[in-house]
């Protein structure tokens, strides 16, 4: 609903980042490319923005409310402005109405009561419980389709103080956007799979193409691919991202648990240095998980010795991340990994970094793959 969308959502957002707050870092949460955004409501006023609010939103509602009832019943159901006004007027336009309160549900019984009445209003007649989904078209201006996506980005404009658009220009806007939005995606897909099918034949890498297309020119060039970025590496050596330290789990290992924390150290640094004794191992961790430091575990005899996947299984069920980039709670990275499914992983893949002993200067390995035995 506009409420839903206009209104609630955003004095949900402000009590979350009130004008004053600060970001993680200090610094006004509400500055650069973040505006603060406007809490709409319906109200009758002379002040002209008040005004476009109130006309985008009878707009939004005459619009909204035509679409959906044609999804289900596929004709023309179009209602008035006085009729989307008393819709709006009808609305509780506070923030008191974002929030529940324990005083209107008193008992078990009559939350139940509450809840069965809520859903018996949305049961559809049998005749009706068909809906149809209904594709845009922009060059109709008796459908409401123009009308209603007008209505809806205007309204979203004024939220944060941008100027509204009429009718005329939302169906400019839309005639470049979805046709350009669609052919290109459909080329960008068929060129992926394209390549995909060249890695499925095991084809030579120089078969493979990078591809630089323009439509609207339009331009196509196909190039070979470019070699992966080159990272630094210990002793003036290098790596990029496809690279791996490999170890192999031995099945006399397997038998006994599992490779130890204490020899996959060792393996380690066999792998990355001609002598070992020349680095250090400073930190081993999988994704946020830190498994092992230097300066906290070096002299815990009974973790080194404890199989390196229980030693992982430890520090996942702990809880204990380090990296907040991984741990942040806006839902980018997920932090959730399923212990049962560590044991029917057939390899792990976890991230080194060693100190070079000659110089101090720590460098990150590439990602260590430790492959599990498997019985043949």
């Amino acid at each position: 609903t506009a409420k839903t969308l206009f209104h609630d959502s955003i004095v949900d957002l402000l009590q979350q980042h009130p004008v004053d707050s600060l970001d993680d870092e200090g610094d006004p949460f509400w500055s650069g490319t973040r505006r603060v955004p406007k809490i709409l409501s319906y109200s009758v006023s002379d002040d002209p923005q008040q005004q476009k609010v109130n006309e985008n939103l009878i707009e939004f509602v005459r619009n909204a409310a035509r679409l959906r009832v044609e999804s289900i019943q596929s004709t023309d159901s179009s209602i008035s402005v006085d009729e989307a006004i008393t819709a709006l007027q009808g609305s509780e336009w506070d923030d008191e109405a974002c929030e529940v309160g324990n005083d209107d549900i008193d008992e078990e019984g009559g939350a139940i009561e509450k809840i069965i009445n809520v859903l018996s209003g949305t049961i559809l007649p049998e005749e009706h419980a068909q809906m149809t989904a209904i594709e845009f078209e922009k060059d109709d201006e008796t459908n409401g389709h123009v009308a209603f996506v007008t209505a809806a980005s205007n309204l979203r404009a004024l939220c944060y103080g941008i100027a509204p658009v009429d009718a005329m220009e939302t169906r400019r806007i839309a005639g470049k956007i979805v046709p350009a939005m669609i052919t290109t995606t459909a080329f960008v897909s068929a060129l992926s799979c394209i390549e995909l099918l060249k890695v499925i034949q095991k084809a030579p890498l120089r078969h493979h193409r990078n591809a630089f297309i323009n439509l609207a020119l339009p331009f196509f060039a196909f190039t070979a691919p470019l070699p992966a970025e080159d990272m630094q590496g210990l002793h003036g050596k290098t790596h990029n991202l496809w690279d791996r330290l490999v170890l192999k789990e031995g099945e006399k290992a397997a038998t006994k648990g599992g490779l130890t924390l204490r020899r996959l150290l060792q393996r380690v640094k066999k792998k990355a240095a001609a002598d070992p004794d020349s680095i250090e191992i400073s930190t081993v961790s999988f994704g946020p998980y830190m498994i092992y430091a230097n300066f906290l575990h070096e002299d815990e005899d009974e973790m080194l010795d404890k199989p390196f996947l229980q030693v992982l299984k430890d520090a996942i069920s702990s809880g204990d991340d380090f990296d907040e980039e991984f741990s942040r709670d806006d839902g980018e990275e997920s932090t959730t990994i399923d212990l049962d499914s560590l044991d029917h992983r057939s390899f792990l893949d976890v991230t080194v970094i060693v100190e070079d002993l000659e110089n101090g200067d720590e460098v990150e390995l590439p990602p260590v793959r430790l492959i599990k035995w498997k019985q043949q």
